[in-house]
Parts: structure tokens; sequence; C-alpha cells
């Protein structure tokens, strides 16, 4: 019989098109591997493929029964019903195929080969093998707390215990996100959220696994327990409880031991002291004592990155130089008031005056430098002695190229830059409090603008059809975004949003070369049509506290093809998902009352959507006109209850439900 690597050269292409490129690691459930494929085009995509061999441990049982190999290969199936249930969720690996290949010996069918196609991601365990057993702060390690702990409210909601959470299970994406793998031995629940069979790595698992497996049920506080260790080991220099260095191996077994048996953990090393009290409250050794679930661990995590709900104005104080402010604070800093002179002193030698205000008819006789650079000429404005430009003041200009604000700026006027064709840089100052509409609107050279912290009000359209642009860093210290802040700018393919943003206006990226958005949890409301028609967007990270999908809010975003609703839905509008055809998969949570109208229409590769029995309204062409052949089975498919709402509209429109309650045989 061939090796495992041999038989997998003989099934390319996989999947009609992937190549294997060698091996990435191997485990007791499977080994991984580098897979490629190159288009027509010459571009090349890279995937993870997990080879799963199913066959007899003993060799003299090749001809077992028939009974005993379809039992194997449910086992082996698991996993790929497991990831399949959670396709499309943040914070859990990506399944994008599977296959099932027959090993025969002499004719006889004796084992499987299982394959399953999915993201390529980096190790967390192998990575911190190299790097000293921990991340890079202790913000990154709260960080994949806020991830994981995300990812496991979606398999909990699911019915389903990951069981084996270790660094090696921990995966994170080009972008730093952080997700759950390693899915071979999760189990499903069903009717109830308690397991019983003893399992998962010995240095991470909980301890009522240990001592009850099998005779006391044990909930989904395991996972908590064992994300909470990993935690703990993130945090305390690499070392897991009772571990230390140069620790010799005969003495991990009584480590172990000593944790299993209830004794007190010593508070990590690198942790603060919020931060080491949520993870020992993870790390209890008593279920009870622990977060109750994912959710409150998440939440826990969330204080810490955000420790008020509004953010503290007093944190991010607004540069005042007026005379009245100065005298409170004097007043304020000194116990006694002894002279006038002790405060007069204070007021600026050059008083703000009206003629701090750069108007149109200054700026026109303002000088612009020109440099010139050995590649290319450019014209560079500085702006340091004034407070304020006028409104429309440098609309039109076209020798600008580079613009500089002093300390003193801090109000740029409406259109202030409009149409100024040549500017490609901006770089303000940390005056700067506030710009208003329009200030760079339709400057098609603009590549970068840097705004500094100080700035806590932006108009609308301050960055509208500024097609150059790639980066923009939006300061923490917005909690509002304008409606069409930068609307069509078609090559800005990331933005970071603030950390303390609660809204976003309407239309405020329409048309924008987004390829990925993480909003913060802060943020409680989107406007109509937020990320209409941005085609590049693939990554979608919804705040967990959004309550409804406005009007068009992701219309005609065709590369979008996974998307995870946040559990707290409501409401889904008129056509929030109009025209997304890279959709496949969807879950609706449950809680969710309505789906709008055309909601997803023109959703044409839309294969399965999970309709909860809340839904009570449905509108009017939610699922569009599904067309006669699409994925074999000519329909899209509607899981929901039976005698639900949702059952009821796809019988009345003539849209394939199924019950959420049947399980397909794998086999």
């Amino acid at each position: 019989m061939l090796g495992l690597e041999q038989r997998l050269h003989q099934y390319e292409p996989f999947f009609g098109g992937w190549y294997l490129r060698g091996e990435i690691g191997s485990g007791s459930y499977g080994r991984v591997y580098r897979v490629e494929n190159r288009n027509l085009f010459g571009v090349t995509y890279t995937a993870a493929l997990k080879a799963i061999e199913i066959l007899p441990e003993d060799k003299n049982l090749l001809d077992q029964p028939e009974h005993l190999r379809k039992a194997a290969y449910e086992e082996a199936m698991s996993e790929v019903e497991t990831l399949a249930q959670l396709r499309g969720l943040s914070n859990v690996v990506h399944m994008d195929d599977h296959a099932v290949f027959e090993i025969r010996e002499n004719g006889k069918l004796i084992g499987y080969d299982l394959l399953i196609r999915m993201e390529l991601l980096e190790n967390v365990g192998r990575t911190l093998r190299y790097h000293g057993g921990t991340l890079s702060s202790m913000e990154e390690v709260q960080k994949l707390g806020q991830d994981l702990s995300r990812g496991l409210v979606c398999c909990h909601q699911k019915g389903i215990l990951h069981r084996d959470i270790n660094p090696n299970n921990i995966l994170r994406n080009a972008f730093g996100d952080y997700k759950l793998g390693d899915f071979g031995i999760a189990k499903q629940l069903h009717g109830t959220m308690h397991a019983q069979t003893a399992i998962g790595t010995k240095r991470y698992v909980a301890p009522e696994v240990v001592h009850h497996g099998g005779q006391d049920a044990y909930d989904a506080r395991v996972d908590i327990y064992c994300l909470g260790l990993v935690l703990y080991q993130l945090a305390n220099n690499g070392y897991l409880p009772f571990f230390h260095a140069d620790m010799p191996k005969e003495q991990w077994e009584d480590a172990i031991t000593r944790r299993l048996s209830g004794r007190t953990l010593p508070p990590p090393a690198q942790a603060d002291e919020a931060f080491s009290e949520v993870i020992l409250k993870a790390c209890a050794y008593r279920p009870e004592d622990r977060y109750a679930s994912a959710q409150e661990l998440y939440d826990a995590l969330q204080r810490l990155a955000y420790p008020q709900e509004q953010p503290n104005l007093a944190l991010v104080p607004e540069p005042q130089t007026g005379l009245l402010h100065r005298i409170e604070q004097a007043v304020t800093a000194t116990s006694e008031l002894r002279s006038v002179a002790e405060i007069l002193h204070l007021v600026p030698r050059q008083p703000i005056v009206q003629t701090d205000v750069l108007s149109a008819r200054m700026a026109a006789r303002l000088p612009v430098w020109r440099i010139r650079a050995p590649w290319f000429p450019f014209n560079k404005l500085l702006l340091r002695e004034y407070v304020s430009v006028a409104e429309r003041a440098f609309a039109g200009r076209k020798d600008l190229a580079v613009l500089k604000t002093g300390g003193r700026m801090q109000r740029i006027g409406a259109g202030a830059f409009a149409q100024c064709t040549s500017l490609n840089e901006v770089r303000c100052g940390s005056g700067l409090t506030e710009i208003e509409e329009n200030a760079f609107s339709g400057c098609s050279k603009l590549v970068r603008c840097q705004l500094p912290d100080t700035v806590h009000t932006l108009g609308s359209g301050v960055f509208a059809s500024c097609t150059s642009l790639v980066s923009l860093n939006l300061p923490d210290s917005l909690t509002e975004l304008p409606e069409k802040l930068c609307i069509n700018c078609q090559q800005l393919g990331q933005v970071v949003l603030p950390q303390h943003v609660r809204a976003i206006g309407e239309r405020a990226f329409s048309s924008s070369g987004l390829e990925k958005i993480v909003m913060p949890d802060s943020c409680i409301r989107l406007g109509t049509g937020v990320f209409m028609h941005c085609k590049n967007l693939r990554f979608v990270q919804v705040s967990l506290r959004l309550a409804i999908i406005p009007e068009d809010c992701f219309a005609g975003c065709t590369g979008l093809k996974q998307f995870d609703l946040p559990f707290r839905l409501t409401e889904i509008r008129e056509r929030a998902f109009y025209g997304c055809t890279g959709l496949e998969h969807l879950v609706i949570p449950e809680g969710t009352r309505r789906i709008g109208a055309q909601a997803f229409d023109r959703c044409e590769h839309l294969r399965t959507i999970r309709i909860p029995s809340s839904v009570r309204e449905i509108g009017d062409r939610a699922f569009g006109e599904q067309p006669k052949k699409l994925f074999g089975n000519g329909k899209l498919t509607v899981i929901a209850s039976p005698k639900s709402y949702a059952w009821q509209y796809c019988k009345q429109q003539g849209i394939h439900v199924k019950a959420s309650e049947s399980r397909k045989n794998p086999v």
C-alpha cells in the first residue's frame, strides 16, 4: 500500500486545480499540506489541505466488517460536519471544500482518505516556539482572548464544544485576526449543553474532564477553562501554572497534577491586576466559579480594552488658547491668587484675531515652496502661523502637491482644498480639532492623509472622490463618522476604525476599494448604504452590539463570500445584501424579527440560509427569483423550523425549505 503523500500525488489536481507544495505540519488527527492553484492569468492562490487517513489500526483487520469501516468513516467525517455548520462565522477556520477517496489493496476497500481544503493560516503554537513562548504585548494577548471568545460564542450557540483549545489549535491570518482550528474532537450536542467523554490535551484540559469524565457531565465552561490557560501561558512568559524555566520533563506531570488538584494558581507574571483577575476567573477550579458563558468572558476582555462605554473626553483634551481658558488654568493650578500679573503672563504674545483666519483672498498671495526632487517636482505649502483656513480658500488650486499645517491650526473650513487635483499628501499638526465638509473632496491624486488624535469633528464628504487615497488614519478621538466620508475612494483598501466610534453615517465608504472592515463593539448604528458597491470587500467583522443592518448596507459587495451576523441582530432591512453574488452560506441569529424586501435579491450563489423561528416578517422578493440550476439542487435551500413563519413563507414562494432538525448521513 502506498504512503499518504504518494496517494495524494495520485489524487492531483485536487478540487479542480490544486497541487501539493509540501507538508506544513502534522498531529494526531491528520497532516496539513500547502497547496496552490494558478489561474489562466498567472495569479497563484494558496490554501491548506488537511489529509486524514481512515485505516484500521491493526493491519490484520483489513477484512473488517462493513459496519466497522462505516463507523470509522462517520467518526472522521465529524470534523467536516462541524466545520460545515460553522462556515461563514468569524474567528473560526473556514472550510472551502472536502473530498473522500477510497483506499484499496488488491482490489479490496480497506479505508478512506479524507481531504479538507481550508484557508492557509499561521499556526500560533509553532510561532510561539520560535519567539519565546509569548506574543509581542499584553494588548495582543487580550486581542487573542477577544477573538477566540468571540469564536466560542458562535460555536456554543450552535451546540458545539471544541474541547481541545491550545496554542497549536489557534491560527492567525494575514490581518492579525485569531481563529479556532482543528475541530477533530469537537462534540456536537443535541438538546443539552453537556458532554461526558474524557478527551483533550492533558496540559490544557479542565479538571472536571479528568476527574469526572464519563461519570458526571461537563458543559461549555471546559472551553472557557482551556482558553483561560492559554491566556495564562501567554501572560506568564510562556509557562503554564506551576511550570518554570529549565524545568526537567520528569517534573511536568507533577506540575499538571498540582493544577488539576485544585491548587491556587499564582497570578501571571506579565499581566496587570485587572487582566490577571480575568484570567484567574476563567481558570477557576470549580466550573461554577468561572465565567458562565463565552459571552461573559468576551465582555470582560472588552471592558479591559474599553474601560468606559463612553470615551472620557477629558483624556482627549481640545487645544484651547483663549484668554479665559488660560486664566482658568492659572486659577486652578495655584492654591491662592497672588497677583493679576501672574495670570496675565499666560496670555499669548500674539492673541488670536481675525487675521489668524486664512481667507481665500490671502491664500491667493501665499507663497508655495517649489522644490525639485530628483525624481519629480512638487510644490509644498506650509501653514504654521494660522489658526483657521476659511471656506474654499485653496479650492481648485492646481499647483499644490504637499500640505503641512502647524500646531496652531485648529480648523479647516468647508471645501478649503476641494478639487486640488495635484495634492498628494497631507500632514496635519497636533492642534487640529475640526475639518468641515468636503474639505479635501475631489483631490484625485491624494495618496495619504495623516490626522492627529486631537481631531474630534469631521464634516460630510471630507475625502469624497479621493480616488488615489490608499492610507487614512482615523483618530480614536472620533465617536461618529460622517456621511460620505470616503465615498468613491477606489484605492482605499483598508481603514482602521476608531476604538470608540458609535455611529457611521450614510454611504460613508460607498463605492470604495475596501477589502476588510473590522467594527469595534462600541459601534451601535450604521447609516444607509455604508458599504454599498464595495466590490473588493471580502472580510467584515461587525460589532456585536449592532441590532440593525440598514438599507443597502452591503448592496453590490460582490466579493463578500462569508458574513457573520451579530447575535443581537433584530432586523435586516431592505436590500441590505442586494447583489452580493459571492455569498454562499448565511446563518441568521436567533432573535431576528424582520427581513426586509429584496434583502438577499440577486445573491445568485447563495446556497443555504438558516432562518430562526423568531423571524415574524419577510418582505417581498427577500430572496429574489431563484435560478433554475444552481449547485446541483436547483434552488436556494432555506433551513427553518416547521410551522415557523419562514417555513410558511418559503412554501408560498416556492423556495426549497428544509427542516432545521434533520441531519444528513455523511455516508
